[in-house]
């Protein structure tokens, strides 16, 4: 049985920013690669879900997974409800913005991103 996915309100945002970035040094076609990239690398988390490094220092059971070369997914399994919860996507390497949000539940529940 997969996991479902679930993101953190401010994922839109996380992925907002990447394609502007990448749409202003790279043009769209490198953009619309690197979302798709992305995609592909959270799909995978349905049917995976505990693959990654476990970075139990930023966060209690936050994982990261690489997307692509220079992006990265913030996520933490919970076996319970089958859910995998993504918390962070980043054009950087991990950090606070992961783990104040895994701690933060002032934006209310996950949801999935649609």
């Amino acid at each position: 049985m997969n996991y479902r996915i679930w993101f953190h309100p401010l994922v839109a945002r996380d992925l907002d920013a990447i394609a502007h970035w990448i749409l202003d040094y790279a043009g769209p076609d490198q953009a619309a690669r690197k979302l798709g990239e992305i995609e592909a690398a959270i799909a995978t988390l349905k049917t995976t879900p505990h693959k990654g490094s476990l970075r139990d220092e930023i966060a209690p059971g936050l994982r990261a997974i690489p997307a692509g070369r220079k992006s990265v997914i913030a996520f933490v399994v919970d076996d319970d409800q089958r859910d995998v919860l993504i918390y962070a996507l980043m054009a950087v390497p991990i950090g606070p913005c992961a783990a104040a949000r895994a701690a933060d539940d002032s934006l209310g529940p996950l949801r999935p991103l649609a």
